[in-house]
């Protein structure tokens, strides 16, 4: 047998003061062994590694074991491969020890202040705990019941821990808190829920392929100011929670920094943002298929044309007119865009509020028609939106007959086609004859012309008034039937 290499627990046993096996268990405790310890296809129902000194590798090979506890043990590395756990309790690896777990089937792990951990293509049944980080930690392909890595004892000199995650399925919740960490990038995640709370990141976070059945809640979470921190390509089924986020600017100290969250081309079923400090949440080709959150405190949310928004929770907003609209949207939104005003407008239309909607609408279009080009953008907001309305707005247009009524009727109380002789401009029936008049030419009364006025012009000018009187009466009416069957 090469030295170091143990396929048995009596061996095991052998190798410290012990020499005996009791209950199909072995304790080494602060022993020293001058070589590379290999435990190859060992059986036992506990083996207890404590304060053990090893000139090399740790290596547990295809054994299985019940409950294996490494804790303060000094090697160069620690590997287990190919094994079956029940339990596995790490603490106190010595510095500069790197731990790696492949290939093998656990109930549960516990791993506390170890150095560098690389845990790869696990099954573990139950909760896979990692405490006091001092190193980086890499998971991948590994499926387990829930994940919890919380807290930390690296910074200074060594250097903030790195957590990578790949290929990650937890059939419950997958939970990161306490932490100052340098990078969390997390891939092809699946989990039931993923809770971020109060982490702290050097370089933004980053999130691709995340699979969440109930929820990610993010509370208390700190980003660098310089980049946005992205979730993408993800798909939630259930409400995305954001309260807290924050951003840091290092050294530089520019006051209201920004922090900044994108959910990129993703499905979230509702999404909720609160935050003291200035915070934007960003939606970049998501759809939110539920409800979008009215933002608390410094949130606001940022869409883009490809967002789309189910309903927007509007908790007793109301809008008397357009100013309050503006004001509700430059609230929530970071810019009033024609998606930010679609969201509005279908929560309204949802809840029937049919004279909000009309307004939404009415400000959508004379948005959109600021674009234009000048000649169309004159037509459009002057003519079509300031003029007639949009079609949604009566008092537009009754506003502009009214007006054209009585400038009719001082134009042509001041030509004084309608005054007797003797008749002043002051005079009241001469004043009214041509208020008459006037009513008469744009609602189009057909009481005809008085005898002065049936020339070819004057029948002319009465059929143009008769013809916009026309239309906008039309008009006036169909705004008016429509309001009052909805």
């Amino acid at each position: 047998m090469p030295v170091g290499a143990v396929r048995t627990i009596e061996e095991l046993a052998r190798i410290g003061r012990q020499r005996t096996v009791a209950d199909r268990s072995v304790h080494l405790r602060q022993e020293e062994v001058e070589a590379d310890l290999l435990l190859d296809v060992v059986s036992a129902a506990r083996v207890t590694l404590e304060r053990v000194s090893i000139d090399g590798t740790l290596t547990v090979r295809s054994c299985h074991i019940d409950e294996l506890v490494i804790d303060h043990v000094e090697a160069d590395a620690v590997l287990v491969a190919n094994s079956r756990i029940g339990r596995l309790t790490v603490r106190n690896t010595s510095v500069g020890c790197e731990l790696v777990v492949t290939d093998t089937s656990l109930v549960s792990a516990a791993l506390h202040s170890c150095g560098v951990t690389r845990l790869e293509r696990l099954r573990v049944e139950e909760l896979l705990q990692i405490n006091a980080l001092r190193g980086d930690v890499h998971l991948t392909q590994t499926r387990l019941s829930a994940l919890a890595v919380k807290s930390q004892v690296t910074g200074g000199r060594l250097g903030r821990p790195r957590v990578v995650a790949r290929a990650v399925r937890a059939r419950e919740d997958i939970t990161f808190d306490d932490l100052w960490l340098s990078t969390l990038d997390l891939r092809d995640v699946e989990a039931q829920e993923l809770n971020l709370q109060r982490v702290r990141l050097d370089e933004p976070l980053r999130a691709a392929e995340l699979r969440c059945s109930e929820s990610v809640r993010v509370n208390g979470l700190v980003v660098p100011a310089d980049d946005d921190s992205t979730i993408r390509d993800s798909t939630v089924r259930g409400p995305v929670e954001v309260r807290g986020l924050e951003a840091y600017d290092g050294d530089r100290g520019r006051p209201d920094v920004t922090a900044c969250l994108s959910l990129d081309n993703s499905t979230v079923t509702r999404l909720t943002a609160t935050s003291r400090e200035p915070t934007v949440i960003s939606l970049r080709g998501t759809s939110v298929t539920d409800t979008l959150g009215l933002p608390g405190g410094g949130s606001r949310y940022s869409l883009d044309a490809a967002c789309s928004i189910g309903d927007m929770e509007l908790a007793g907003e109301v809008f008397r007119d357009g100013g309050q609209i503006v004001s509700f949207l430059e609230r929530s939104f970071t810019e009033v865009t024609g998606t930010a005003l679609e969201s509005v407008r279908s929560a309204l239309a949802r809840r029937h509020r049919n004279r909000e909607v009309d307004q939404l609408y009415y400000l959508t279009r004379q948005r959109e028609a600021a674009l234009l080009p000048v000649l169309r953008r004159g037509v459009a907001r002057g003519i079509v939106g300031g003029v007639l309305g949009w079609g949604v707005r009566a008092r537009n247009p009754v506003r502009f007959l009214v007006a054209g009524i009585l400038l009719t009727a001082v134009v042509l109380h001041a030509a004084g086609p309608l005054r007797d002789s003797g008749q002043g401009v002051t005079d009241p029936v001469s004043a009214g004859k041509s208020l008459l008049l006037a009513l008469a030419l744009w609602l189009n009364v057909g009481t005809g012309l008085p005898s002065e006025l049936k020339s070819g012009q004057w029948t002319a000018l009465a059929v143009a008034f008769a013809s916009a009187g026309l239309l906008f009466t039309t008009l006036i009416v169909g705004i008016v039937i429509r309001k009052l069957v909805r």
